[in-house]
């Protein structure tokens, strides 16, 4: 488990702690609307604002021990965290890494250990068909009977469409970018360490800017034009994105920027 926090410990007050728990893949416009509810519960009763995820995702953990591909991500976990702390909305990211271990946890273990032994959660905010534990047996009716006091959340809608990770893959696989944009609050972005590549393009006349994601699954697909911001300055590029069956086997997916100026 690791803890980030935002704020000084100094804020957290005796009044407890609010706290929401998902993927937030992309935390989207209606990833947003819960994180201003939850920003207005902990600030009307004084209370620490906690948001709890996972890297690995759960979908993710299953699908490698399925041997199956993995759903896409549209953010990595550096780029989420980020969009977190801008939003102000949030005073601590917890990051569980989801294992066979955790995975195997009923609710009330899962409860017991995590919600109130070590992060002494005293509200909850979540959604209507929120699922949790081995199997997905646990249930907001599980929260309640562990004291845990728990606040259901709508979704958000646009023209009766429900904004949410899933809806942005959709169009991402459709190459929506613009319909997209408006959904999630800004452009799609990646940001990561840069890696030594193979220096095969450079052979090429075309050295490329390399960032490997590893086993992590971009939402984007193919090759675009592209902004690459270096320093604070932008340079105009052309980006690849997913992998290079021809000079690397295996389940790596790459990002390659050729800087054009």
């Amino acid at each position: 488990m690791y803890r980030i926090k935002f704020v000084s410990q100094a804020r957290c007050s005796a009044q407890g702690c609010v706290a929401t728990i998902g993927n937030f893949d992309g935390v989207h416009l209606g990833h947003r609307e819960l994180l201003q509810q939850l920003s207005y519960l902990g600030q009307s009763t004084g209370a620490w604002r906690m948001l709890i995820t996972f890297d690995v995702l759960p979908h993710e953990y299953f699908a490698d021990k399925a041997g199956s591909m993995r759903t896409a991500r549209i953010d990595l976990l550096r780029d989420k965290v980020m969009h977190l702390r801008d939003s102000g909305l949030v005073d601590e990211v917890i990051i569980l890494h989801f294992n066979q271990s955790l995975a195997s946890l009923s609710p009330q273990q899962f409860i017991e250990q995590y919600l109130l032994k070590s992060l002494r959660i005293t509200t909850m905010l979540v959604g209507h068909d929120f699922r949790f534990g081995a199997k997905a047996r646990g249930a907001i009716a599980d929260l309640c009977r562990a004291g845990i006091v728990t606040e259901e959340f709508a979704a958000i809608r646009d023209r009766e469409v429900r904004i949410s990770s899933s809806l942005i893959r959709q169009l991402a696989a459709q190459q929506r970018l613009e319909l997209i944009r408006n959904y999630l609050g800004r452009q799609i972005c990646f940001s990561s360490r840069i890696v030594k590549g193979n220096q095969l393009a450079r052979q090429w006349g075309m050295p490329t800017i390399n960032l490997n994601l590893y086993k992590i699954r971009p939402i984007l697909w193919g090759i675009y034009t592209s902004y690459v911001y270096i320093e604070g300055t932008r340079y105009n590029g052309v980006t690849n994105i997913g992998k290079n069956p021809t000079v690397s086997a295996g389940l790596v997916y790459k990002i390659e920027s050729h800087l054009l100026d």
